[in-house]
């Protein structure tokens, strides 16, 4: 069998058997390997299987990673794949939103769309620091003429924010 360090073969079909390997096993020392393929790998089909593999898993200290992720820089290219991982994997702690909604300001419209669907999914919220912060970053991008981009999802992600506050 597979293990995680198969994932940095040469060898596109041992990469994939990795893969099927991670799906069969699940466990959290695959998840950091995982992101690396779809940030770094050359082929599409390697990373859209790597992709299928962080969106399904069912392991809690898999969102710590992807916390971890979303605030370094070397994952910036992949910041709106990773937040579709949180959501697809039913990862919606608060404590995330200061990564995400700085994800959705200083990222593309891809990233703002993942981030507003993340923001859409939460119900509550029991501290303000993290919501007042969030809030501070989608009024910042939107008087940045730079991000004209996302301007058009900061509104709804806004909007979203200031429900937050309201159910506190």
């Amino acid at each position: 069998m597979a293990t995680w360090k198969s994932l940095y073969s040469t060898k596109e079909d041992e990469v994939l058997d990795a893969i099927k390997a991670a799906e069969e096993v699940g466990n959290v020392e695959w998840v950091r390997p995982l992101l690396e393929l779809v940030r770094d790998h050359p082929v599409d089909e390697v990373k859209a299987a790597a992709s299928g593999v962080l969106g399904s898993l069912k392991v809690s200290a898999a969102e710590d990673i992807f916390s971890d992720a979303l605030d370094d820089p070397e994952f910036e290219a992949i910041s709106a794949d990773i937040i579709g991982f949180l959501w697809n994997c039913g990862f919606h702690s608060e404590d995330l939103l200061p990564a995400v909604v700085r994800c959705a300001v200083r990222g593309d419209f891809r990233s703002a769309m993942e981030a507003l669907t993340w923001v859409e999914q939460l119900e509550a919220l029991n501290g303000e620091g993290d919501l007042l912060e969030s809030i501070l970053m989608v009024r910042g991008g939107l008087e940045d003429q730079n991000l004209s981009d996302v301007h058009v999802l900061l509104h709804p992600l806004l909007e979203n924010l200031h429900r937050l506050e309201r159910t506190q």
